[in-house]
């Protein structure tokens, strides 16, 4: 592991070669864990729109963290956009390929002549290459303003009926390319869970009974940052173990809507289920804080309007477990050892998805200097059915779809 003092040197020469610096701010009003908030600003003092991002956890952990992530959503966004480096590529060939397992696939099927840019995809265990639509991970190329980007790849697809499929899900930076793509993964799989998680509570039989930690069984670290999110979303916490086949640990640290106040959550995975944790409940922290970052016209967060002639993807879209609570399994905290770099993470991680079919897909977004990397990481067949919490009307893909069967009587 990098040191994170040596991580901040490096990415402070990095952004010094494209004449930005950050604007840091205390979210967590001093308190630890926190949260911070960073702005990037260019050396005539603009702010680049897309260069921000949230840190969480320790102080000097948090800091740093937003500069990563306001760096990783630069890099991974409109400004850098290189129109020459995608393909365009005929939706069925997409369709019949490994995205078949993908939910968007449907559509993707029903309008075969149809061309969309794409990026190749390389596998991370071995094997041929594939090609990937970026509508899948770059929401900005759908949005108006990305006309301009659409035209100069020449790109003419109608992305109508596909949008609500995109989400920068598995887009990650790290201080080397490992590290990155050890939190890409981790990050495909804890959506994959949360996403299974909600097909089973809300899509699946009745009684599903969500397994919760006991908050007294926490260790002195986690029950701080238990103690902090309780404090700053000022409502009763709910730690639940989300694992799901897979067998990575994955936690969600959540509490209901209330009040007109759409849920909030926090998530997180790692092979190690006390780091699953902490990420979940820091996570949870800097949503909570996070919220006062929102500008007067910007969407409400949790807008459902889209989902209200779908009761039950409205249920999952507001996702209220109230009543799946009162009937928690409590289990203890069971402390995790210690992790071994992420190099050899990341290849237990890999070896984990091959092993239920599911081969991880990666591509370098850029490297810059002292090994810093963004990438994107696709697991073709994980859900992202999660995305529903934010009122898109999506529907579970085949993954998701074999849950709800499992759950039936």
């Amino acid at each position: 592991m990098v040191p994170l003092a040596e991580a901040a040197k490096r990415v402070m020469a990095a952004l010094a070669d494209f004449g930005m610096r950050p604007e840091l701010t205390d979210l967590g009003r001093g308190g630890e864990p926190t949260a911070w908030s960073c702005r990037m600003r260019t050396g005539d003092g603009g702010a680049p729109a897309t260069a921000q991002g949230m840190g969480k956890g320790r102080r000097d952990e948090a800091r740093i963290g937003a500069v990563f992530e306001a760096l990783e959503h630069y890099l991974t966004g409109p400004d850098l956009f290189d129109p020459s480096a995608v393909e365009l590529v005929g939706s069925a060939r997409l369709a019949a390929g490994p995205l078949r397992h993908e939910a968007c696939s449907v559509l993707l099927g029903r309008t075969p002549a149809r061309r969309l840019a794409c990026h190749r995809y390389r596998p991370l265990g071995g094997g041929p290459e594939i090609l990937v639509p970026l509508f899948l991970s770059a929401p900005w190329y759908l949005e108006a303003e990305g006309d301009r980007l659409r035209e100069q790849a020449a790109d003419t697809c109608d992305y109508g009926d596909l949008m609500r499929y995109s989400c920068n899900s598995g887009s990650a930076i790290g201080v080397t390319a490992a590290e990155a793509l050890l939190h890409a993964v981790n990050e495909a799989i804890e959506r994959d869970a949360l996403s299974l998680f909600l097909v089973r509570a809300f899509l699946g039989a009745d009684g599903f009974r969500p397994t919760v930690i006991d908050p007294a069984s926490l260790p002195g670290e986690l029950a701080s940052a238990y103690a902090a999110a309780e404090r700053f979303t000022g409502s009763p916490v709910f730690l639940l173990d989300i694992t799901s086949d897979l067998g990575v640990p994955s936690m969600l640290a959540y509490t209901a809507p209330a009040g007109g106040r759409p849920h909030r959550r926090g998530a997180g995975t790692s092979l190690s289920s006390t780091h699953a944790a902490w990420r979940a409940l820091t996570e949870l922290l800097q949503t909570t804080v996070g919220e006062a970052l929102r500008e007067p016209g910007d969407t409400p967060r949790g807008d459902l309007t889209g989902l209200t002639g779908h009761p039950a993807l409205y249920a999952c879209g507001r996702f209220d477990l109230t009543d799946h609570l009162r009937g928690a399994r409590a289990v203890p905290c069971t402390p995790a050892g210690r992790l071994p770099d992420p190099a050899a993470q990341l290849r237990r991680l890999i070896a984990i998805l091959a092993a239920h079919g599911h081969p991880p897909y990666a591509r370098t977004v850029a490297t810059l200097r002292a090994e810093i990397t963004a990438v994107h990481v696709l697991v073709p067949g994980l859900e992202r059915f999660m995305l529903i919490t934010g009122g898109n009307l999506v529907v579970p893909g085949p993954r998701g779809r074999a849950a709800v069967r499992d759950e039936q009587p």
